[in-house]
């Protein structure tokens, strides 16, 4: 037992070590955790190529604005080339898997596998042909989603470093879960010392009602017709949603429904609630 301990201590001190230069915490701190990134990734065969938002595909840079997919990733300027063409970029069936799971994904043209093997039926949806034709890495990926807070959506590609390796299957097994703590390390850290604070959200508290409102706005219903759904006033509903817009900072009813989906208050519709309180079935 005495022996275990000894071997396993210095193990422990190197991690901590380079776990702490994986941390964002400034700007400059992402060249350095980009190259843990890569070294980790690289111990499987693979190389990254790293999206810290979906929606726009903006390349991540570090904190003197260098591009990091070529000079740490080791992506070259041709690889990198047809992902520039936005419009064609966000058809990729990675990317597209990305936004509406989020798990480590197995992605090739035989078919969608997560580790868990849960059943995910808008992956059922995803056109795997279109590998042929959208910008790809390679023929098969390992993807790693990461969902963010104001729902905000990242990702890495994960690709065979030897453009030989064939089926992933094998290592999907063995690399996902550490791979996925790395990636989501980088991104998250990534995000929270780049993002833009203007356009961040107020954490306003809602209550029920304005939720209610908003989210029946949100699926393109009237004040007319959501106080009958309510079986409120029509002014009233007027009342909840301008609330709603305050507490959010919003300016309009438009963003005010975009910075309550954000902060994850809008979903389906909530039944309209009995006379005690309770939910319609």
């Amino acid at each position: 037992m005495a022996t275990n301990v000894l071997e396993l201590r210095p193990h422990e001190r190197v991690t901590a070590k380079t776990m702490r230069g994986a941390a964002i915490t400034t700007l400059d701190d992402i060249r350095s955790a980009a190259e843990y990134l890569a070294s980790k990734v690289a111990e499987f065969g693979l190389k990254a190529m790293v999206w810290p938002d979906l929606a726009t595909l903006d390349a991540p840079v570090d904190g003197a604005g260098a591009p990091l997919h070529g000079s740490v990733f080791g992506w070259s300027a041709e690889a990198l080339a047809p992902w520039q063409v936005v419009d064609r970029a966000m058809r990729s069936p990675y990317l597209r898997a990305a936004r509406v799971a989020s798990e480590p994904l197995l992605i090739s043209r035989d078919g969608i596998r997560s580790r868990s093997r849960s059943a995910n039926r808008l992956l059922d949806h995803i056109d795997l042909t279109e590998l042929d034709t959208c910008p790809a890495p390679a023929a098969s990926a390992i993807v790693i989603p990461i969902h963010m807070p104001l729902g905000q959506i990242g990702a890495a590609i994960l690709t065979p470093r030897d453009a030989d390796t064939g089926d992933l299957t094998a290592l999907f097994d063995v690399c996902a879960a550490p791979l996925t703590a790395a990636v989501w390390r980088f991104i998250t850290g990534y995000v929270s010392v780049s993002r833009d604070e203007r356009y961040l959200p107020t954490e306003g508290l809602l209550t029920t009602r304005e939720i209610e409102c908003l989210s029946w706005v949100a699926h393109g219903k009237t004040d007319y017709e959501i106080s009958i759904i309510l079986g409120c006033s029509h002014a009233g509903v007027r009342y909840h949603v301008t609330r709603a817009c305050a507490k959010l900072g919003a300016v309009n009813r438009a963003q005010s429904v975009f910075r309550a989906a954000q902060l994850g208050y809008l979903g389906a519709p909530l039944a309209p609630r009995k006379a005690g309180g309770e939910r319609a079935n």
